[in-house]
C-alpha cells in the first residue's frame, strides 16, 4: 500500500527532473562557453546571442500558445490556434534568421511549434485551472528574463575566457551590447537557465506537477 501511495509523487518528481534537464544543459552551455569559448566550436559566441534572442520569442509567445492549447474545448480549434500563432511568430524569427544569415532560428522555432502541436493532438483535454498554473510559469520566466537582462547589463561582469582575441576570431552580428560585450550574454544565459531549471524542479507553471 505504501508503494502505491508514494508512486504518483515519485512520477511527478521524475517528470520535474526531466523537464529541468534541458535548461540545466543550456545553463552549462553558457557557463562553459563563458570560461572556454572554443569548447563548442568556433562560432559559440554568436550562438549564445541567437539562443537568448530566440528565448525572448519563446517567452513572449508561450502565454498565447498556452491559452490556445487550453482555452478552446475542441481539439481542432486548439490545433488551429497554435498553427496560426506559429505562423505569426515565424515572421519575427525570420527577421533574426536574416540578420544572422542563418536558418537555424527558424528550424529551432519550428521544432518548438511541432512539439506544441503534438501536445495538443496527443494530450488530454484541458482542465479547469490549468491556465492559471501556466500563467504563473510564464510570469516567472518573464521576470527572470527581464531581471537578468537588467542585472547583467549594469553589473560588473568578468570576461573570463572571452578575451579581445576571442572576440576578434568570433565576431557577433547584429550590434548592441551583447555583440560588443558577449561575456554579458554568457552570464545572462547561465543565470537565466539555471533559475528556470530550478523553478521547473519545484513545478512552477506545470499543472501536471500539482
Amino acid at each position: 500500500m505504501r508503494f502505491f501511495a508514494w508512486a504518483p509523487a515519485h512520477r511527478v518528481a521524475l517528470a520535474r527532473m526531466f523537464s529541468a534537464l534541458p535548461d540545466f544543459a543550456l545553463a552549462g552551455f553558457f557557463a562553459v562557453t563563458w570560461l572556454a569559448p572554443y569548447a563548442f566550436g568556433t562560432h559559440a559566441l554568436e550562438r549564445l546571442e541567437l539562443i537568448m534572442l530566440m528565448e525572448f520569442i519563446i517567452v513572449h509567445s508561450s502565454a498565447f500558445l498556452a491559452f490556445a492549447m487550453t482555452a478552446p474545448r475542441r481539439r481542432i480549434t486548439r490545433l488551429g490556434a497554435v498553427i496560426g500563432l506559429g505562423l505569426f511568430y515565424t515572421m519575427f524569427v525570420g527577421s533574426f534568421a536574416l540578420s544572422f544569415h542563418t536558418w537555424s532560428p527558424l528550424v529551432s522555432f519550428r521544432a518548438l511549434l511541432v512539439n506544441r502541436m503534438l501536445s495538443v493532438v496527443m494530450g488530454p483535454a484541458p482542465r479547469e485551472g490549468d491556465l492559471d498554473f501556466i500563467v504563473v510559469g510564464w510570469a516567472t520566466a518573464v521576470a527572470c528574463y527581464l531581471g537578468f537582462v537588467f542585472l547583467t547589463s549594469i553589473a560588473s561582469v568578468p570576461r573570463l575566457g572571452i578575451t579581445d582575441a576571442v572576440q576578434a576570431a568570433q565576431p557577433v552580428a547584429g550590434g548592441g551590447l551583447w555583440a560588443e560585450q558577449p561575456w554579458r550574454v554568457a552570464a545572462f544565459g547561465a543565470l537565466y537557465y539555471t533559475t528556470i531549471a530550478i523553478t521547473e524542479l519545484f513545478g512552477v507553471g506545470a499543472p501536471w506537477a500539482h
